[in-house]
């Protein structure tokens, strides 16, 4: 026991330290993304690979349909993010696509045919089929230079129009019978893109007004359309993809016009930014709607801080405020979140990653109930806290290794008295040890103060963060080392070692405490 004392209490002050960052970190794991919602949730459906869900409204229900290998897992999802009515279907459905579903029957595309499934078996709607859109009642598709449509009611195509250029894609929203036509045609060393607006006119012709009419440079990608009517008012939605010189970045660009109208179309790019004024990039996986109220909101994801030390790939709902959109957080995972959706007005769900190419469902809701159930600790809370904890520790190795600045003075010192008169070493005159630990301590108070900044005061616990902490931290941490060493030094060590040990122990105790958040 008398050969452990020396460590007693820098091993009691380790884990006072580490319980203390753990309970902090853990408060971090359990905070609400924003006022009013819940944290995340895992729903209990099961593992699946990175496919795109497609999400149906049926008889006031929400529907989730996963494409899986040589099956669809589908689900209903209450407004308390009960999973229910869990069941496959025998369906081979390629992700991703959209696909249309209608209790159980589907129309989907599968090796460039447009195959209709009744139930009991499949039926070949029509031959090279490019692609496909539909809402509840309509269904449009698109072969290389034909846009067609499907009469539900007889499984009978019509063709809509024929153009001369490749179709891209087709669009439509979950209400409207408008769609969009996205075409391409390639050049030398470009693509035009031309995008066109089409409202029923009558039972098989179409108003068509176009909107979008340049050129698209190679590394260039325009996608993602997505439209909302209101009256004769029609906004557009799209988002860009931009490879060029290595980097890549989305963005979003909007705009409205009036149908029928003789000026052009003009868009402007929307700009994000989260409740601490940040601008968030590269929005993915955007889905677009209209609140309670009538106005568009977009949910998407992005990289961006989920705390003050840590980044995550999480969901964000946007509203517009004035010429910017501001977010909100949904999500609290701590990985990557793909393809986001709107449960009803008061939740959200997505795919979260949980180990490689893996994902499960998530989901986020306003529900109080499921706020509170959200508060629970797991056992995933108390990992990531612990190892917040860890990295957060080694990290203060780092501060570690500026002690030299300060150690340096006393050591110069002790050298020159060494080598100029000895004898004062030896006999550890005490004059020369106290100036030697005033060097140490007064060099390190002076030269710590610049690690007192603004990163620490935004990163370090408020208990760590106070007024005054640059001065009372270092004197408070000098006075435990001085204990420590009072308590823990052994009867056989000269003066000079129990200095030596005193600086040993004062710089591990500052990178415990207040390392990790100098940097």
């Amino acid at each position: 026991m008398r050969k452990m004392k020396p460590f007693v209490i820098p091993l009691l002050f380790f884990l006072v330290v580490f319980v203390a960052f753990t309970l902090e970190n853990l408060k971090t794991e359990l905070k609400l993304p924003n006022e009013g919602w819940s944290r995340s949730l895992p729903l209990q459906t099961e593992k699946i690979g990175e496919v795109k869900p497609v999400f149906k409204e049926q008889n006031g229900m929400q529907h989730v349909y996963v494409p899986k290998e040589n099956e669809v897992l589908s689900f209903q999802v209450t407004d308390k993010l009960e999973v229910k009515d869990k069941q496959t279907i025998p369906l081979s459905i390629p992700s991703p696509q959209d696909f249309w579903v209608q209790g159980d029957q589907f129309v989907f595309v599968r090796d460039n045919q447009l195959i209709h499934y009744d139930g009991e078996k499949e039926s070949v709607l029509d031959q090279d089929v490019r692609g496909m859109d539909s809402n509840p009642n309509n269904i449009i598709y698109f072969k290389e230079n034909e846009i067609l449509t499907i009469d539900i009611s007889s499984w009978s195509v019509h063709s809509i129009m024929k153009v001369p250029e490749q179709v891209y894609s087709t669009v439509l929203n979950d209400t409207s019978d408008s769609f969009i036509s996205v075409v391409k045609s390639s050049k030398q060393t470009t693509k035009q893109v031309k995008v066109t607006f089409h409202k029923p006119d009558n039972k098989r012709s179409y108003k068509e007004q176009i909107i979008l009419d340049q050129e698209e440079q190679i590394y260039e990608n325009h996608f993602g359309f997505y439209f909302i009517e209101n009256g004769n008012d029609v906004t557009v939605y799209y988002s860009l993809f931009n490879n060029n010189s290595g980097g890549k970045s989305y963005k979003i660009f909007q705009g409205t016009n009036q149908l029928n109208a003789n000026t052009d179309w003009n868009f402007s790019l929307m700009t994000f930014l989260d409740n601490k004024g940040t601008k968030l990039e590269n929005p993915k996986f955007i889905q677009y709607g209209v609140d309670e109220n009538g106005q568009a909101k977009v949910l998407f994801t992005t990289r961006a801080l989920k705390s003050n030390d840590k980044e995550a790939v999480n969901v964000y709902e946007a509203r517009a405020d004035g010429d910017v959109w501001k977010t909100e957080l949904r999500s609290t995972t701590n990985y990557q979140s793909l393809h986001p959706y709107w449960m009803g007005e008061d939740s959200v769900m997505w795919l979260n990653l949980v180990g490689y190419k893996e994902y499960t469902f998530s989901g986020a809701s306003k529900n109080p109930e499921v706020i509170e159930k959200s508060l629970n600790i797991t056992k995933v809370d108390i990992k990531e806290a612990v190892s917040a904890t860890v990295l957060s520790l080694f990290q203060g190795l780092i501060f570690a290794m500026s002690s030299v600045y300060w150690i340096t003075p006393a050591v110069l010192f002790a050298l020159v008295i060494y080598i100029v008169k000895i004898k004062l070493m030896e006999d550890e005159d005490k004059r020369i040890l106290y100036t030697i630990l005033a060097l140490f301590l007064g060099v390190q108070f002076i030269f710590i103060q610049k690690f007192f900044n603004t990163h620490y005061y935004m990163f370090a616990p408020d208990f760590l963060a106070f007024t005054g902490s640059s001065f009372v931290i270092p004197v408070m941490l000098a006075l435990l080392s001085g204990a420590a060493v009072w308590y823990g030094r052994k009867q056989d060590w000269s003066k000079l070692t129990a200095i030596c040990y005193f600086a040993v122990l004062n710089t591990f105790f500052l990178s415990l405490v207040v390392g990790p958040y100098m940097f």
